[in-house]
C-alpha cells in the first residue's frame, strides 16, 4: 500500500531516526498526497508555507533565491524552511517529471490530537539543524565564491549604488545602471547584483554611496525597485548586506519574473535582457517577440 512505503521511506530517513515505531505510525494521520506534472510549481517565494515534502515518485527543481539550482529525487525531503518559518521561502520548487510526494502538514504535526508533541519536538530540532547548517555554509562561502568566479550572464559587479566615483557626488544615472541590470534578470534567467564590487572583482564596500546605516540603504534600493520597476516585482528581489573578508556588499538576488518587466525613464518604458556578461535594451521591433518565447511559450 502507498501509507506502508511512505512509512517505510520516512523510518529510513536521518530525520526521523529519532522516533519510536509508534510515532512513525502515527504520522500517517498527517500525510497527504499530490501529484506534479512535469513544469507544474510546488511553491515559489511567494506562497504561503504549510507542508514538508518528501519525493515518492519523478523529480524536481529547487532554484534557489541566489540562482542556483538544485535536483531533488526519489526519497529526499523539501521544504524544511518555509515549514519553520512561515514567513519565509528560500526559493522555487518545479517539477521536472511526472511526480507524486507526500506532504506533511504542518498545522497537524503541531496538534497534539495527532502527534505526540515530544515526537512533533524531535522533528522539529532536526529540521533546525539541517537548516542552520545550510545557512552557515551559504552565508560563509557563496557571496565571496560568487566574486571569485567573476561577472558573467547572471553576475553583475558595480562599484556604487548611486554614487558617480569621478564626480565625486550622487548621480541619478548610476542608480539607473542599477536597475536596469536588476530589470534584464528578471526578463531572463535572473541573476546576482552586487553592489560594491568594481569591475575586476576588487570589494569596495559601500561607504562610498554615503548611506547613514544599512536600513537606509536597502530602504532606498526597495524605493528605487518601487518607483521605476514596480511594486509586484519585488517578490522577485531579495537584497542583503553580506560582509565578505571584513567588508560590507550589497547583495541582490533576482529570480526569473512570471511577467515582463518594464524600466520608467521619465516619460518612458524600456525592456532591457541579459546578453551574455551584459545588459541590452531590446529593440521594440523584438520585443513582442521576446516575450511571447519567454513568458508564454
Amino acid at each position: 500500500m502507498r501509507i506502508e512505503r511512505t512509512l517505510t521511506i520516512i523510518q529510513n530517513h536521518e530525520l526521523f531516526n529519532q522516533l519510536e515505531q509508534a510515532d512513525i505510525e502515527s504520522l500517517q494521520a498527517v500525510l497527504e498526497y499530490r501529484s506534479y506534472a512535469p513544469g507544474d510549481i510546488v511553491f515559489d517565494t511567494n506562497t504561503q508555507p504549510s507542508y514538508l515534502f518528501l519525493v515518492e515518485e519523478g523529480r524536481f527543481n529547487l532554484r534557489l533565491t541566489d540562482n542556483t539550482n538544485k535536483e531533488i529525487g526519489v526519497g529526499e525531503f523539501f521544504g524544511e524552511i518555509g515549514f519553520i518559518n512561515q514567513d519565509f521561502r528560500s526559493g522555487a520548487v518545479m517539477a521536472t517529471q511526472d511526480s507524486l510526494v507526500s506532504c506533511i502538514s504542518r498545522s497537524k504535526l503541531l496538534d497534539k490530537q495527532y502527534i505526540r508533541p515530544e515526537a512533533a519536538l524531535l522533528i522539529i530540532q532536526e529540521l533546525a539543524k539541517r537548516i542552520t547548517t545550510y545557512l552557515r555554509s551559504k552565508e560563509q562561502t557563496s557571496t565571496e565564491e560568487i566574486i571569485r568566479q567573476g561577472e558573467s550572464d547572471s553576475v553583475e559587479f558595480k562599484s556604487t549604488l548611486r554614487w558617480n566615483l569621478y564626480t565625486n557626488k550622487k548621480d541619478k544615472n548610476i542608480e539607473h545602471a542599477a536597475l536596469k541590470t536588476i530589470a534584464a534578470f528578471l526578463n531572463t534567467q535572473g541573476g546576482i547584483l552586487l553592489i560594491g564590487v568594481d569591475d575586476a572583482g576588487k570589494a569596495l564596500g559601500l561607504a562610498t554611496d554615503q548611506f547613514s546605516n544599512h536600513d537606509k540603504l536597502l530602504l532606498h534600493l526597495n524605493q528605487l525597485i518601487t518607483d521605476r520597476i514596480g511594486t509586484l516585482f519585488t517578490q522577485y528581489i531579495h537584497a542583503s548586506v553580506e560582509k565578505v573578508n571584513g567588508t560590507d556588499l550589497l547583495r541582490i538576488d533576482c529570480q526569473p519574473a512570471t511577467q515582463p518587466a518594464y524600466l520608467r525613464e521619465g516619460q518612458q518604458e524600456f525592456f532591457y535582457i541579459r546578453t551574455g556578461p551584459s545588459t541590452a535594451a531590446l529593440a521594440l521591433s523584438k520585443i513582442y517577440t521576446y516575450i511571447q518565447e519567454r513568458f508564454f511559450a
